[in-house]
């Protein structure tokens, strides 16, 4: 009952989803990862876990959003911004994560964009800006571009002078920095990038109960999420199987980006793109019954996870 009512777009669900939020992150000012950060100044790690929240529940409105007046998902629903939320469920107060996450919202929508555009240079000109601005603080962020030029391609719209704007869009940011630096004597910078992988150790002993169920149920409704698009794929119109072409290489990227890159934090631009796959299972899925089950163990785990982390 609780997914089949998020699949509607009434208005009185962005109220029941803020006093959700609110609730999901009250938690948060118990655990130890909130008592340890440094008050660089009075009420700095309220602030700072207020605005965690605040990005990450315009980012669950906005994604949710953007799919749906993408045609990406048809159907009008509010499971993709819950989902969305459940997956934030491990971060506290990465508030910097946060905000280039909610920034790349901007850049998928750009890509998104390119549907049906004859000459998209604007559009193609804007990602490249944003991912280049962003570079200032993740160097590996950079390794998205890619995801330009062949949405151009899956979208039908690339030619020369597309990747000539889309490759100068790189620089115009640099160029102002390099501008500056030579200006005030500065040494230049230059995006460094990493290429150190990442092997994990996983060990599930050393996890904790919340955890281990967190992390089973997540890893479940991810298989199935990836198994549900994957069979259905060629069934969806034309418009929404491009896109989720381009959301799964979103994805892929992602992952490479979190695995080659010393920020271990920066897992968290994985949680778009999962969101809207495993958002896409919950809306579509056949077995009413059964998807009603999964998405009712996602959001027990995901409560309980909460409510464990408490005096951590």
């Amino acid at each position: 009952m609780i997914l089949k009512s998020l699949k509607n777009s009434h208005s009185y669900l962005i109220i029941l989803f803020l006093l959700f939020s609110i609730s999901f992150f009250i938690p948060s000012f118990f655990t130890s990862q909130f008592q340890n950060i440094e008050n660089k100044f009075p009420f700095y790690s309220i602030l700072i876990l207020v605005i965690s929240a605040i990005l990450t529940f315009f980012h669950s409105i906005g994604l949710n959003n953007l799919i749906y007046d993408k045609d990406i998902i048809k159907k009008p629903n509010f499971v993709l911004a819950f989902v969305f939320l459940l997956l934030n469920t491990t971060f506290v107060t990465n508030h910097k994560m946060m905000l280039i996450s909610f920034v790349l919202l901007f850049f998928l929508n750009f890509l998104l964009q390119l549907y049906k555009q004859k000459q998209p240079f604007s559009i193609v000109f804007n990602a490249g800006i944003l991912l280049s601005i962003l570079s200032f603080y993740l160097p590996n962020i950079l390794l998205l571009f890619p995801i330009i030029l062949i949405s151009t391609l899956i979208f039908r719209n690339i030619n020369w002078r597309i990747n000539t704007i889309s490759i100068l869009s790189l620089f115009v940011p640099y160029f102002f920095l390099w501008s500056y630096q030579i200006f005030t004597e500065t040494e230049l910078y230059f995006p460094v990038f990493e290429f150190n992988f990442k092997l994990f150790n996983f060990s599930i002993e050393e996890l904790e109960l919340h955890q281990k169920i967190w992390f089973f149920v997540l890893s479940l409704v991810s298989l199935l999420s990836f198994f549900e698009i994957f069979r259905w794929m060629y069934k969806k119109s034309i418009r929404s199987r491009e896109s989720f072409t381009i959301i799964i290489l979103y994805f892929l990227f992602s992952v490479f980006i979190f695995l080659f890159s010393r920020k271990e934090e920066s897992v968290i631009l994985i949680v778009t793109p999962l969101s809207v796959i495993i958002g896409n299972y919950f809306v579509y899925h056949i077995k009413i019954r059964w998807s009603e089950f999964i998405f009712f163990l996602f959001l027990f785990s995901s409560i309980f996870y909460r409510i464990t982390m408490i005096n951590m």
